[in-house]
């Protein structure tokens, strides 16, 4: 497989898995895709066009419920960086935070970021590649380990920020 058709590929698959589709189903649509390519030497672009717009013809369109889902995941993960952020600036400064002890916004930070990562689990299931039953996507220990490891990120970036500012 070329490096556009593994590229298309790793798109298609996000772009269903953001439109809700089954993972089995989206094992399917990969596979008819690769079908075709590997029968026509056709480049998947021009083929089906965009991958984001053929997974959306795939998909439909959203249900209500998704949206609000992804809107209440959306607000869940933002508040959790916010007070991971908060948190570390007022450790190192030794400054209160929404009139809280500064270690009490990291706590919840973390805590908010349960919801987020049990979210992302649920949305997002490991999908089957139809041929090998090998996983096309992260399992679901990579997700929390990339999840965490991004936490811990944006922890040593604003740790680092705050003592460049405060110094």
């Amino acid at each position: 497989m070329s490096t556009s058709t593994d590229t298309y590929r790793r798109q298609l698959v996000q772009a269903l898995q953001a439109g809700g589709v089954p993972p089995g189903r989206i094992g399917e649509v990969v596979a008819e895709v690769e079908s075709h390519v590997a029968d026509t030497g056709e480049d998947p672009r021009e083929a089906f066009g965009p991958a984001r717009e053929y997974a959306a013809a795939v998909a439909g369109p959203p249900s209500p419920g998704s949206r609000v889902w992804l809107g209440v995941v959306l607000a869940l993960s933002a508040a959790c960086g916010w007070l991971i952020a908060e948190g570390v600036f007022g450790v190192v400064r030794n400054e209160p935070v929404l009139g809280l002890p500064e270690g009490w916004a990291l706590v919840a930070g973390w805590l908010l970021w349960a919801p987020a990562v049990l979210a992302q689990l649920r949305s997002r299931p490991p999908v089957p590649d139809p041929l090998t039953g090998r996983p096309m996507t992260p399992g679901r220990g990579q997700v929390v380990l990339g999840m965490t490891v991004f936490l811990a990120a944006l922890m040593a970036a604003c740790w680092l920020l705050a003592a460049l500012t405060t110094a």
